[in-house]
Order: structure tokens, then C-alpha cells, then sequence
């Protein structure tokens, strides 16, 4: 245990686990090669320090740090003064503040199960195949239709709801913390949407966003299920956050794609511009959130709760809100499945080796899906099969 505490009292440390910076990461991660004894002592204090910076999360990392640092300096000033206060109260000081950390960690357990909570809500939402008319479901409970295959939702200024540039819709005021409306578009549609804050989201086939009518708290958040892709308005006060199943999307004002869809076995984010920090929703107190850059995806497996990053060219997952796929070497599967759920229709491949057969192209999404079908068969080399409106076979 007082190797345990050591490390709190080590201002090199302390600066490490509040304020990191890529000198002090290069420091620890040597360190910790070199005495691979100590690194399960490491991460956990890590951890419970870094819980300081989670719970003054509006505050600089100078000012977190410089707070901790009077608290110990303080202490130590008493221990130079009375050999009483250093043999028996300072080890017992330290004690409670390490039990004030495990409160505090203790806290953001039952804030983070609170936050599960809500977002429960939202987890059983999902698209149903048979479902064909896309659908805006307000909080008071009404229902607007939005028949259109590519259709638009905007909220003004003055909180009007504005449907395909014509049709004006008041929503009624309400105090209420929890008024969530939803939008929600089944497979062969799409849409997008301005939030009330001007963040701007296109919504792919099969997807639901769950928003509020009014942006009120410390947080801009909304619920997906799908993808979609967002370009946030930015404002370095209130973060906006997405919340998936599976994992939380903060950012400030930026532009990044999320495919999150329920029978996939990952939720992949892919960073166009600025920055987002991807965190995962389990409860797993040495999880990292990962800080992207532009360029890069970060792909969270549901099988293995982890999350990995790799640079990849954006367009190839981002190109469908503009109306087209962009695919480089991709694998046949995966362009038949976004092509099943922009048209909602069935394809099935005569020979299962075929899914593995990588396609470079561009398909033009607003064509007619036979012609697109057409082109895609003959850029992989194999031949069309119309089965009826909805099925289709490639062999």
C-alpha cells in the first residue's frame, strides 16, 4: 500500500495522469518497461487520479493540477514542522484521500449506471424491415409521415419545424428536461435534419436519432441507432455528444460519420475534420478514450469490447450522404449490405466466395437500383440476376 501511495506523491506523476502530454507518455511508458513489477499499481492510480480531471472537466489541466499540488505541498509544510504530524497524521491523511478517490470513483460509477439508464430508453429503438414511410415522432406524441425518398427536417430560429422547405409545424413548449422527439427512417429512405443549435446530420437508411426539442443542459446529446453523418456547430462551451449503444462521440464543432447499426459487429467512427473523443460505454475503469484525428476510424468490436484505430480514405465511408459509394478495394459483402439498405432490397450471392472478392468503383446512389446493380456486377465481373422488385441474386 505505500507503494501505492508513493506514486501520489509524486508531482511527475500526478502531472502525468491529470495533464499528459507526449514527453510525460514517453517517460511513464519507459518507466513502466523497465519495472513491469509496478504497472498494475500504475494504471490503477492512474485511473483513480484521473477521475479529478473527469469531475472538473470545465476547468484547464493547469488549474486541476496546481489545485492538487497546494493540497500536498500544504501537507507537506506541516510534516517539516511536527514530527507527530509526519509519523502518524500524514500517513493517515493520505489514506483518507486515497479513500476520497474511491468515493469519487464510486460516484462516477453510479453516474455513469444513471447514464446507462437513459440511454436504455433508446436501446430497444430499431427500424423494421417492413417498415416503409419515414416518420417524425415529437415528444407530445405527434406523428408527422415524410413520404419522400430523401427528405428534410430544419428547426428555425423561433423553434418552427420546417419539412422538406414547405411545410411549417409549431411544437409545443414544455418545460420538461426529458422532450425527446425522434426521426426515424426505414431502409430505402433517407434524410437529414438541423438540430435546433444548427448542427446539421444526415441520416443513412435504417437509422433513428432521438434529440431534444430544446438544447438545455451542460451538453448538447442526442441517440443514434444506424449512421449518420454530422457536421457540428460549433461551441467550445457545450460539447455535443452521440450516444450509440455502445459507445459516446464528444466533440465541439466538427464533422465525422458514425455507423452504428444493431446486427453489425462493430460501431465505426470516421473523423472527416477537427476532433472527437470516442469513449465506451461500459464500465470498464481502464478503458482509454480515444482522442481521433482527421483521416482516421476507430472501430469499436462489440465481441471483444475494444476499440481499434487505423487511417483509412474517408470517402470511402462518408460518400454516401452526398449521394454516391466510394469504394477502394472493398470487399463485395460489405458494398451488397449498404446497397440491401439504401433501396431496401434483398441480394444474395450465388457463390458465398464472391463476398470476398475486393471491388474498386463509384456507384451513383440517385440511379435507377437496377442500373446500379448493372454496374456493379459488371465491375465485379459477374453477372445480374432480377429475381422480383426487392430481389435480386449476383453470380
Amino acid at each position: 500500500m505505500d507503494q501505492f501511495l508513493h506514486y501520489f506523491e509524486d508531482q511527475h506523476f500526478v502531472d502525468w495522469a491529470l495533464c499528459p502530454t507526449p514527453e510525460l507518455n514517453s517517460f511513464w511508458d519507459t518507466y513502466l518497461n523497465e519495472h513491469p513489477d509496478e504497472k498494475k499499481e500504475i494504471e490503477y492510480a492512474r485511473v483513480l487520479l484521473s477521475q479529478l480531471k473527469q469531475k472538473k472537466e470545465n476547468e484547464e489541466c493547469d488549474e486541476i493540477a496546481s489545485l492538487y499540488a497546494r493540497i500536498t505541498q500544504q501537507i507537506d509544510r506541516r510534516r517539516t514542522k511536527k514530527s507527530l504530524l509526519r509519523e502518524f497524521i500524514f500517513p493517515l491523511l493520505k489514506y483518507a484521500a486515497v479513500a476520497f478517490i474511491f468515493l469519487s470513483l464510486g460516484v462516477l460509477l453510479v453516474n455513469q449506471r444513471n447514464n446507462s439508464r437513459v440511454l436504455a430508453q433508446y436501446q430497444a429503438l430499431k427500424v423494421e424491415n417492413n417498415e416503409t414511410e419515414a416518420r417524425l415522432i415529437l415528444s407530445d406524441g405527434g406523428k408527422i409521415l415524410l413520404h419522400e425518398n430523401e427528405s428534410t427536417v430544419e428547426y428555425d430560429q423561433k423553434g418552427k419545424i420546417i419539412i422538406n422547405h414547405k411545410d411549417t409545424i409549431r411544437q409545443k413548449s414544455s418545460s420538461l428536461q426529458n422532450e425527446m422527439n425522434q426521426l426515424v427512417i426505414p431502409f430505402g429512405k433517407n434524410s437529414s435534419i438541423r438540430l435546433p443549435d444548427g448542427t446539421r446530420v444526415f441520416l443513412n437508411a435504417g437509422s433513428i436519432l432521438v434529440y431534444p426539442a430544446h438544447f438545455r443542459d451542460k451538453t448538447r446529446e442526442v441517440f443514434l441507432t444506424g449512421e449518420a453523418y454530422f457536421e457540428v456547430a460549433h461551441n467550445p462551451k457545450i460539447p455535443f455528444v452521440v450516444k450509440t449503444n455502445d459507445i459516446s462521440i464528444v466533440a465541439m464543432g466538427t464533422s465525422f460519420n458514425i455507423s452504428a447499426y444493431p446486427t453489425d459487429r462493430s460501431v465505426e467512427t470516421v473523423l472527416v475534420e477537427g476532433s472527437v473523443v470516442v469513449k465506451e460505454n461500459n464500465t470498464n475503469i481502464f478503458r482509454k478514450d480515444i482522442e481521433m484525428k482527421p483521416g482516421e476510424l476507430a472501430g469499436f468490436d462489440r465481441e471483444s469490447q475494444e476499440t481499434s484505430v487505423v487511417v483509412v480514405n474517408v470517402s470511402s465511408y462518408v460518400a454516401w450522404h452526398k449521394g454516391y459509394l466510394q469504394f477502394e478495394s472493398t470487399e463485395l459483402n460489405r458494398i451488397v449490405l449498404k446497397l440491401e439498405r439504401y433501396y431496401n432490397i434483398k441480394i444474395y450471392l450465388d457463390n458465398p466466395t464472391l463476398g470476398v472478392r475486393r471491388i474498386t468503383g463509384k456507384l451513383m446512389l440517385r440511379d435507377e437500383k437496377e442500373k446500379v446493380l448493372g454496374v456493379l456486377a459488371s465491375t465485379s465481373g459477374i453477372s445480374l440476376l432480377k429475381i422480383n422488385e426487392t430481389t435480386y441474386n449476383l453470380k
